[in-house]
C-alpha cells in the first residue's frame, strides 16, 4: 500500500511538473528567405511545435528576396501554436545545384520568452510583439533562423548547417514541370547579374560570407547633439534589428551585437519638426572599424548630429582613440 501511495504521489508530481511546463501559445508564422544573388527553393520544410503540431514553411518557388528580409507567407494550420521546438528543412541551392537537409533543435525556451515579452514600442500602446519566424538558406549549407516583429524589430534565434544529399523528386513538386531541375536552374541564374554569374562559372562562390556577417562586438551607440533625439534605429550586417526611444535613448547599454549596417536618429528642429537622419555604412570599411576591437573591449560608437547642417559624422571610440567611418552616406528629411 506504501509504495502504491509513493506512486500515486510520483505520477502527481510528474503532472503538475509537465503542467507548470507546458508552454502558452501565440500568433506566429513562418516565412523564408536567400541572398538576392544566391536564389534558394524550399522543396519541404516544417516547424514542429508542442506535442505533434506542425506548420510548413512556404515551398515550390524562387527565394531570392535578400539576406534577413521578408519572404512568402501561407496562412494555414492553427492561429495560436506554442514556440517550435524543431525545424526540418530540404531545399536546393540554385548556384551550386545542390540539395541540403537538416533537422534542427531550437530552443524553445528562449523563443517561448521572447514571445511572451515582446519588446518595447512607442507606438502600439507601449509594447508589440513577434509575428514571423523567419528561415535564412545561403551557399553551403547555412541555415539562419529569425524572430521578427514590426517596427524594425528582429533577433536572430539559431545558426545551423544543413548537409548535403541526394536529388530531390522536383516532379512531386512540379508534376507538369517539362523541363528537368537543372534547365529551370539554368534559366533562372541567367537573369542574375553579369558578375554573380561569372563567380559561380568560376567556382567563386563565397561560402564563409554569411556566417561572417555573423561577428559580434561590445558595444552601444552614442548619439552627440543639441537636437532633441527622440528615437534610433539600428539595423546591422547580420539582419538583427532594433531601435530604441523615449528614456531608453538616456541609458544606452553596450551589449554584443553584430556589426552596424544602417541608423536613424530621429530628432526635433527647433519648430519642434521632426526629421530623421538616415547614416548608411559601407560594408567593408565598417567590418574594419569595428575590427579594431578586441574581444574583452568595449566600444562607443559616437555619432555627432549637427541639426543646422541635418548632417551627421560617425566615429567608433575605443578607449582613447576615435576612428572616423569615411564611407559613410548620410540625408535627412522630414517625417
Amino acid at each position: 500500500m506504501r509504495k502504491l501511495f509513493l506512486l500515486i504521489i510520483t505520477l502527481s508530481s510528474f503532472t503538475i511538473s509537465s503542467c507548470q511546463e507546458k508552454m502558452k501559445k501565440y500568433e506566429w508564422l513562418p516565412t523564408e528567405c536567400a541572398p538576392e544573388n544566391y536564389p534558394a527553393e524550399i522543396y519541404s520544410g516544417f516547424f514542429h511545435y508542442g506535442t505533434k503540431g506542425s506548420i510548413y514553411i512556404p515551398n515550390g518557388r524562387t527565394v531570392d528576396y535578400g539576406w534577413g528580409e521578408n519572404g512568402s507567407v501561407n496562412i494555414a494550420g492553427e492561429q495560436l501554436k506554442e514556440a517550435p521546438h524543431s525545424l526540418e528543412l530540404s531545399w536546393i541551392s540554385y548556384a551550386e545545384k545542390k540539395n541540403y537537409a537538416g533537422k534542427f533543435e531550437l530552443d524553445a525556451k528562449k523563443i517561448d520568452s521572447l514571445f511572451a515579452e515582446g519588446y518595447p514600442d512607442d507606438v502600439e500602446g507601449g509594447r508589440s510583439t513577434y509575428q514571423m519566424i523567419k528561415v535564412g538558406m545561403a551557399p553551403g549549407g547555412d541555415v539562419v533562423v529569425w524572430l521578427s516583429g514590426d517596427k524594425s524589430k528582429q533577433v536572430e534565434i539559431g545558426h545551423f548547417k544543413a548537409k548535403p544529399i541526394g536529388e530531390l523528386d522536383w516532379k512531386k513538386i512540379y508534376p507538369n514541370m517539362d523541363e528537368t531541375m537543372s534547365q529551370y536552374i539554368d534559366a533562372q541564374l541567367q537573369k542574375l547579374p553579369e558578375n554573380i554569374q561569372t563567380a559561380i562559372k568560376n567556382g567563386e562562390i563565397p561560402y564563409d560570407y554569411w556566417e561572417g556577417l555573423r561577428k559580434r562586438y561590445q558595444w552601444k551607440a552614442v548619439v552627440e547633439s543639441t537636437a532633441a533625439i527622440t528615437r534610433i534605429d539600428l539595423a546591422y550586417f547580420n539582419k538583427e534589428r532594433d531601435f530604441v526611444f523615449g528614456e531608453a535613448l538616456k541609458h544606452m547599454v553596450d551589449q554584443q551585437a553584430g556589426v552596424i549596417e544602417e541608423l536613424s536618429v530621429y530628432w526635433l528642429d527647433d519648430q519642434k519638426r521632426e526629421l530623421r537622419t538616415e547614416i548608411k555604412f559601407d560594408e567593408k570599411e565598417a567590418f574594419a572599424v569595428f575590427s579594431n576591437l578586441k574581444e574583452n573591449e568595449k566600444g562607443e560608437l559616437l555619432i555627432s548630429l549637427d541639426k543646422g547642417k541635418k548632417d551627421a559624422t560617425v566615429k567608433l571610440k575605443i578607449r582613447d582613440k576615435e576612428i572616423p567611418f569615411k564611407e559613410i552616406k548620410t540625408q535627412s528629411f522630414f517625417r
